[in-house]
């Protein structure tokens, strides 16, 4: 202690002593930390809001039952259902996306018959060529199956182009009389 006195004694301003002795020493950072979690800034925080629902989708909370053992409140519980509703919209894109792709082929197919076409007459298709223009339809059909798109839901989902030709595929196979 006497060795800071005595080197306090010597400085000539008290304002370069102040500096030299009180100032933070460089290469120790000041510790902002606390203990817990980070704090987050004011637009990332959660909020609280009012929500009015009707008795039987209370009751359907307070019944829903969900494997994680975090989900319990009600609050939780509509978190939870938000979150799966948003995975089941990404994986619906996807999945429209595949539906697309299969109906593209069909309008390959479709396309290039279209040079035997003449106006006004009825097209004959040979059995190659049917047997053809069955396989893509059958492939686009199970695909819609397996997808599990009922046909008035792809008619509120896809464009009209792409809705004429599923309406192909279907009466295709309607007038087969081939249940899938």
């Amino acid at each position: 202690m006497s060795k800071v006195l005595e080197k306090l004694l010597q400085s000539k301003s008290e304002n370069l002593l102040i500096e030299k002795f009180l100032k933070p020493k460089i290469g120790v950072e000041e510790k902002n930390k606390r203990p817990g979690r980070p704090v987050k800034s004011e637009d990332k925080k959660s909020r609280n809001f009012t929500l009015c629902l009707a008795p039987q989708y209370l009751n359907f909370l307070d019944k829903m039952v969900v494997k994680d053992p975090k989900v319990k409140g009600r609050g939780r519980k509509i978190r939870f259902i938000i979150e799966r509703f948003i995975e089941h919209e990404k994986r619906s894109l996807v999945q429209i996306k595949a539906l697309r792709r299969s109906l593209i082929q069909v309008q390959e197919v479709l396309e290039s018959f279209a040079p035997q076409i003449k106006k006004g007459e009825k097209m004959t298709l040979s059995n190659r060529e049917k047997t053809l223009i069955t396989k893509v339809v059958d492939n686009t059909i199970i695909l819609m199956n397996i997808l599990g798109y009922h046909p008035k839901a792809l008619h509120r989902l896809l464009s009209r182009e792409d809705w004429m030709i599923v309406s192909f595929c279907l009466d295709w196979k309607n007038n087969r009389n081939v249940v899938l």
